[in-house]
């Protein structure tokens, strides 16, 4: 296949370009012409129908007009005159109101019977429109608007004449007239008979925006149509334009049939010129040029090296490549197959420069380039050792392939006329030197110690000697050996995390555009096979797991914990619908022995560059996909921006948490519990507040689920305590409270000597313990009850109170009530809101009051709302109530200035 320079290449286009260009022009101007004709006559029709519509609307359906002049006369004292004077106007099918201002004040409304409510009603009552008649003191015409008239509402153009004397405002008249009326008066359907589009529309006085009065169809765009505009006083516009477009389709076939004859002339034209100078180009070539590959001859690079010099402009870098041993490897490969790899070098060469170069072939194994380009020293370096790789000569002595590699010298050129020659003969030099300091044992021992450095990308086969050669094979063997101790799992020979780390690397590097997908493979309670089969069972299913998944992503399959996989798939199926085949292909039940034992599979996805840029945001990206996964219930979860914005949340959270804490400016907002024997605010619970930098507030339950999950809950949790209890100490006497609530958490109840810290926070705050009461949820103490019941014995012990929150979500045993370390039970909002629907919930809540009774515990109500919550759940024979009915939680502020006004 004929090969093509890029200058060559980039003529043809400017060639092509330039013939686009003039039939482009031609045909623009054609265009215009014809355009510009028929815009001429819709802006003559404009100017009829300007006129016409301006007649209708101030003079010929203006009704209002004579009603105001009449006004003016009688001095707008009686009505009498005005229901005589609309009498024959209300007779009119079309007319559907009329009504008269004196003043501000609507004083006669017309039909009586449908508009008698209107009648006193002030101007501002109404549309801005009548306003607008007394500020402007002239006709407004407003429409299409909707008119109540007794129940009904009509579609309706409003007519609103104000009068005036002596330039000062009296009043107004006005007229509805029946939309249908008005559109037929306006006769804008003789305009879709004229073949054309029309749109009237006016600019609406109050807010600025366009209001379409009529127009031919709702998804016609008037973008380029021809506009007329007029006052009432409001701005109204007409638009017109073809139905079928500026220029009809039969002018547009024949304009494009000229354009298409015109460029073929052009095209033929330019081809026969190009075809007399391309031959005397190729005779000249031909002499320059190595018969062989196809680049240039020694003569043919000095010449065009010497014309590159001589502009001087952009730098060139020269570059040597010589494949050693290039003689002896011909003669053992054939002519055949020396002219193969000789013809595929200008391909490689074209494929791997992306920058403007010129090529020579000097004979055996010897390649000379230069390419203009800005490289630093390293960038040289790259791009020489990359082109050595592309020039690789594949060699098979017996039955076994070799590689020889081309050894390469480079160096930047000075600018010059002449300078072609000198350059080359400096580098040539300069390469040979280079090979007199060098041998194959110090090359060798290099590449030893690069190893020892860490690199793994040496490759030892880069000799022609074959003894050299063998020894190069026995340290590649074992650089592999190695690698794979480095890189592989040793029990189900895998890739390990490092080698995902190297190989997506590797796939950036080599193309950063391509997009890949990672998925990370989750079997579901793993350990359970272990526990209830054997471990041999638990192997046999790792390994099935991974023969399957070997089948999709091959060598990209990687194993990151026990069992936990990552495979990198490089498809260009949809990701969803990848994702859920591979889910099914996954969770076939899998035959271990006799076992038919059924898999429950959690699978993961994140796309690159999409959701990740690194290998290491990718991994990060994917971990948080997996939590959303097991949070979630859902067993597949591909990364998406609802997932980026989650993630950037919860880090936003995090970090203003942190700040939050460290700079002691988290908020602490509480909320009063009722005493029903006293009737006053004797507790109180004490929440978190995070602001959000938005002028809101996080989600309590968010801010404190992410503490949990990342390693804060602790931290916050101290700092909620000691700001309560401080509080407690400063206010609590003062404000007749008895108890402050504080929540904890099962992070901060399990841990090693909590109830020491606890304690310790306490009594730093010089709060009398009695008056704290520390808040466990009922699932979480019923979990854990066996480790938190030490702790909890010991907190009540120093006078703490132990309230179970939540009472109702969880297990909500009445049983438990007479077993658990507590003094207190919340009864959740869940519970509390059915109390009025469900006769069965007042009989628990009955149930679970009597019980706390019996247990000497003390009883609270959340989550009360409304009056009706509270009467019933105050009959029901709690203690305490604590929800919105009351009072929401408040800053510390508002809280104190509330206890003390109540």
């Amino acid at each position: 296949m004929k090969k093509y320079s890029r200058k060559r290449i980039l003529s043809f286009a400017g060639v092509l370009l330039f013939i686009f260009a003039v039939v482009t022009v031609l045909g623009m101007y054609l265009r215009s012409e014809m355009i510009s004709i028929r815009q001429r006559e819709a802006k003559n029709i404009l100017y009829h129908y300007n006129d016409k519509i301006i007649l209708q609307l101030q003079g010929t359906m203006n009704e209002a007009d004579s009603l105001a002049q009449m006004a003016l006369v009688s001095g707008g004292k009686e009505t009498e005159w005005f229901n005589l004077a609309s009498e024959p106007l209300l007779k009119r099918e079309e007319v559907c109101f009329v009504g008269l201002f004196e003043g501000d004040t609507l004083v006669s409304a017309l039909p009586e019977e449908e508009c008698a409510e209107l009648v006193g009603r002030d101007l501002k009552d109404f549309s801005y429109a009548y306003t607008l008649a007394k500020v402007v003191g002239e006709l407004v015409v407003e429409g299409p608007s909707a008119l109540e008239i007794g129940s009904e509402q009509q579609k309706v153009f409003l007519f609103l004449q104000p009068f005036l004397d002596n330039g000062a405002y009296k009043g107004e008249a006005v007229v509805a007239l029946n939309w249908d009326y008005v559109q037929e008066k306006l006769a804008l359907d003789s305009l879709s008979a004229q073949g054309y589009d029309y749109e009237l529309w006016r600019v609406e006085p109050q807010k600025g925006a366009k209001e379409v009065i009529a127009s031919t169809g709702d998804n016609v765009d008037f973008s380029e149509a021809e506009k007329i505009t007029f006052y009432l006083p409001s701005q109204w516009n007409l638009s017109i334009q073809p139905d079928n477009g500026w220029m009809s389709p039969v002018q547009k076939r024949g304009l494009a049939a000229v354009c298409a004859v015109l460029t073929g002339l052009l095209m033929v034209l330019a081809y026969l010129v190009y075809r007399h100078f391309d031959r005397e180009r190729i005779l000249k070539r031909l002499e320059l040029m190595d018969e062989a590959t196809g680049l240039y001859n020694q003569k043919g690079f000095t010449k065009e090296l010497d014309r590159w010099l001589s502009g001087g402009r952009i730098p060139v870098i020269l570059f040597y490549f010589s494949i050693e041993g290039y003689s002896q490897a011909a003669r053992l490969i054939g002519t055949k197959e020396e002219s193969a790899f000789l013809k595929s070098i200008p391909g490689r060469l074209d494929e791997y420069i992306r920058s403007p170069y010129l090529a020579g072939y000097l004979g055996s194994g010897n390649f000379i380039l230069a390419v203009r380009d800005e490289m630093s020293g390293t960038e040289q370096e790259e791009f020489a050792k990359g082109l050595s790789l592309e020039l690789l000569l594949k060699v098979r002595i017996g039955a076994e392939k070799n590689f020889l590699l081309a050894r390469y010298q480079y160096a930047s050129c000075q600018a010059g006329k002449g300078r072609a020659g000198i350059e080359m003969e400096a580098l040539f030099h300069a390469y040979y030197d280079e090979i007199r300091k060098e041998s194959p044992i110090r090359m060798m021992t290099e590449k030893c110690e690069q190893l020892i450095e860490g690199k793994d990308d040496v490759i030892f086969d880069e000799y022609t000697d074959l003894d050299m050669m063998e020894l190069s094979k026995t340290f590649n063997r074992y650089h592999k050996q190695v690698e794979q101790l480095a890189y592989f799992d040793p029990v189900f020979n895998v890739g390990n995390r490092s080698k995902y780390f190297r190989d997506t690397d590797m796939l950036i590097s080599y193309d950063p555009k391509r997009s890949f997908s990672l998925f990370c493979i989750d079997i579901c309670n793993f350990s359970q096979y272990n526990e209830l089969f054997s471990a041999d069972v638990g192997d046999d299913i790792l390994h099935e797991v991974l023969r399957r998944m070997s089948r999709t992503f091959g060598s990209y399959l990687y194993r990151i914990n026990g069992d936990v996989f990552l495979g990198v798939s490089l498809s260009k199926e949809k990701t969803d619908s990848f994702a859920e085949h591979l889910h099914e292909t996954l969770t076939r039940p899998v035959m271990a022995g006799n076992l038919s034992i059924p898999l429950q599979i959690r699978l993961v996805v994140c796309q690159y560059p999409l959701y990740g840029g690194t290998p290491g945001v990718l991994l990060e990206r994917i971990q948080s996909a997996m939590s959303f996964s097991k949070t979630s219930g859902r067993n597949i979860v591909i990364y998406n921006t609802e997932l980026d914005d989650m993630v950037r949340t919860e880090a936003d959270i995090l970090h203003r948490l942190r700040i939050a804490i460290q700079q002691r400016t988290l908020e602490v907002w509480y909320q009063p519990l009722m005493y029903l024997e006293t009737d006053s605010y004797q507790a109180a619970e004490a929440l978190v507040r995070l602001r959000d930098g938005k002028g809101g507030y996080f989600s309590a339950f968010q801010v404190i689920s992410l503490a949990e999950r990342n390693g804060m809950v602790e931290e916050l949790g101290d700092y909620v305590l000691a700001h309560a209890c401080s509080f407690m100490r400063d206010y609590g006497e003062s404000l007749g409270l008895n108890r402050m609530s504080i929540n904890l958490s099962v992070q901060q109840l399990l841990i090693g000597n909590s109830a020491e810290h606890l304690l310790q926070l306490i009594h730093a705050s010089h709060v009398d313990p009695r008056r704290i009461t520390l808040e466990i949820t009922e699932s979480v103490l019923i979990q854990s009850i066996d480790r938190a019941a030490d702790t909890l014995e010991r907190l009540r012990r120093e006078g703490i109170n132990i309230a179970l929150d939540d009472f109702g979500v969880g297990y909500s045993s009445l049983n438990y009530l007479s077993n658990l370390p507590v003094n207190i039970v919340k009864i959740d909002r869940s519970l509390t809101q059915q109390i009025l629907t469900n006769k069965k919930q007042y009989a628990l809540l009955k149930s679970i009051v009597e019980m706390s009774r019996v247990n000497d515990l003390m009883v609270v109500a959340e989550g009360v709302e409304n009056k009706e919550e509270q009467k019933l759940i105050s009959s029901a024979g709690v203690h305490y109530i604590q929800g919105y009915y009351y009072a929401k939680p408040m800053p510390e502020e508002k809280f104190i200035k509330h206890l003390k006004e109540r």
